[in-house]
């Protein structure tokens, strides 16, 4: 359900950059995840805010259209307590540079 909601935030963040006139990039497949971590436990009830920063972002060597972006992404629940935690890698599409 989790991925349900981050895939509908994603969908209206996007639209919001296109109503702005701001450019909205592709992403590609996931090469996948490390570092999973479920420190504390999740309970029917509890509120999850989720949070993504990018960590690094490099050129893809075999794709040069795109490039690779690594996330930390963490859940903590109302209490302030962390509930989740990965890193996660993901093909985005890269920027053209802009003209001066």
């Amino acid at each position: 359900m989790w991925m349900r909601h981050l895939v509908e935030h994603r969908r209206r963040e996007d639209e919001a950059r296109r109503a702005r006139g701001e450019p909205v990039a592709m992403l590609g497949v996931s090469p996948g995840f490390r570092d999973l971590r479920w420190p504390n436990p999740v309970y029917p009830g509890d509120t999850i805010t989720y949070a993504t920063e990018v960590i690094e972002t490099r050129r893809s060597m075999s794709r040069l259209e795109w490039g690779i972006m690594t996330a930390r992404n963490t859940g903590i629940n109302q209490r302030g307590e962390p509930v989740l935690s990965f890193v996660s890698s993901a093909l985005v599409e890269r920027r053209q540079k802009q003209s001066s």
